[in-house]
């Protein structure tokens, strides 16, 4: 059912009548809505996790009508079959949707609900765009709202990229710690101020890196588990209206067993429909990770620098050609993705962070934008550490000769002599020997 013919059918709805693929599991209201949109943002059927996740919801939702007799046996099952399918990578050229649109998700999941139906339909022996006997928003969203489910299916799919995204940044770590175990008994000139310093262990430079890369994917960790929470059953406001009582929680618990995950009911279903505060705060926990990464790749990069002309101190794994004139040259091009990446993510959090301080009253129309950057944040950062880590850290080489001879620009003996001779002595004599044992106007005895 993935390939679609150029005959058509006709569906009606109380806007009149519209044409629809002739072999399209989806229906007239996916049409409708794609003559509203097109800016070029990701396809439901290009959001893999999201599309799972709102086929894992609709699975409990039909498992949970099914509980309160909402739904024949019949209908139920072939719901969830149809549903299941779905999450398990069927249909995928149903959803042709793309995910930015006005309405809150309405359209995402009128598409859903459609193609769930029709489905449903065939599995019962029916035809496509007959409605008979499984209706999408009769059947398929019975006890529901876009409301409730759209924000569940975005808590779900966020919570598993940014579970996604903390693996790689560990990963990063681990490359941090083993690099920096491999040089575990060489020091190198540290740098205040971009000026030579006292030295340092290079261990504990690979190490400083590898605590705050850890410690921002603690922070990403921390930021996802709220996600979990979810809204269901609190349809279109958070009364739970049109819904049984204690839906809301057996779907929640069908929904957890669906996915495996330890979804909760959110403690408050109607902060839950109308705040975005989670995925801002995830958001922002990425971009702080992006800096943390941006600032462990300009550190390798800057100690890269040269060979000749800059610091020179460890060499990078020579990854491609960098120069188009200038032949053999080879740049620090993962330092400098992973830098970039930083820049995106700044501009990832600042959108989710306006539409999650977007007031609007009970429900807040601006998911589907919040969860399309935060997605794209976090396949961006996901594949960045991952590359920065296989590709660049784990083969980081220090260059023992250029380390020793810039060890020659020490202050060691300098901070050590302080105690017996005094500051200003050791400061006028040291500035002597910088300055190329040339002393200047301001510094004549």
């Amino acid at each position: 059912m993935d390939r679609m013919t150029t005959a058509v059918r006709a569906e009606r709805d109380f806007l009149g009548t519209a044409y629809v693929p002739a072999d399209a599991l989806y229906g007239i209201q996916t049409v409708r809505a794609l003559g509203n949109s097109g800016l070029g943002t990701r396809t439901l059927a290009e959001e893999p996790l999201l599309l799972t996740a709102l086929a894992h919801t609709k699975a409990a939702c039909a498992l949970a009508n099914g509980r309160f007799a909402e739904l024949t046996p019949a209908i139920s099952e072939a719901i969830v079959r149809s549903a299941r399918e779905v999450a398990g990578g069927a249909h995928r050229a149903h959803f042709p949707l793309e995910l930015v649109q006005g309405g809150g998700g309405t359209a995402v999941n009128m598409m859903v609900n459609e193609v769930l139906a029709n489905r449903a339909n065939l599995i019962l022996g029916g035809e496509l765009g007959t409605y008979d006997p499984v209706h999408p928003n009769d059947h398929v969203n019975r006890s529901q709202s876009t409301n409730d489910v759209f924000p569940t299916a975005m808590a779900i799919a966020a919570y598993r990229a940014l579970t996604e995204t903390v693996e790689s940044l560990r990963t990063v770590a681990s490359s941090l710690d083993a690099t920096a175990a491999r040089y575990a008994d060489l020091e190198h000139l540290g740098r205040t101020c971009l000026q030579d310093a006292v030295p340092l262990p290079i261990a504990a430079v690979h190490g400083a890196h590898a605590h705050a890369v850890r410690r921002a994917a603690d922070d990403v960790e921390r930021a996802a588990r709220p996600l979990l929470a979810v809204p269901l059953g609190g349809t279109a406001v958070g009364t739970g209206l049109g819904a049984p009582p204690g839906f809301g929680e057996s779907a929640t618990d069908m929904l957890a067993a669906e996915t495996g995950l330890e979804i909760t009911p959110s403690p408050n279903p109607y902060d839950g429909l109308a705040s975005l505060e989670p995925f801002g705060r995830a958001a922002d926990a990425l971009a702080r990770a992006a800096r943390v990464l941006g600032r462990t790749a300009g550190d390798l990069r800057m100690l890269a620098s040269g060979p000749v002309g800059g610091l020179g101190e460890i060499a990078l794994p020579p990854v491609q050609a960098g120069s188009s004139i200038m032949p053999g040259k080879v740049n620090p091009v993962l330092p400098e993705l992973v830098m970039q990446t930083q820049f995106l993510l700044s501009g990832i959090a600042h959108t989710v962070a306006a539409a999650s301080g977007t007031p609007e009253l009970e429900v807040t129309p601006m998911g589907p934008v919040a969860v399309e950057e935060l997605l794209r944040g976090t396949r961006m950062l996901t594949k960045a550490a991952t590359l920065f880590a296989q590709r660049c850290i784990d083969g980081v080489e220090w260059v023992p000769d250029r380390v020793a001879s810039n060890l020659t620009g020490s202050y060691e003996q300098a901070v050590r002599d302080v105690a017996d001779d005094g500051y200003d002595r050791i400061a006028l004599a040291r500035h002597a020997t910088s300055h190329n044992g040339r002393l200047t106007k301001e510094t004549q005895p």
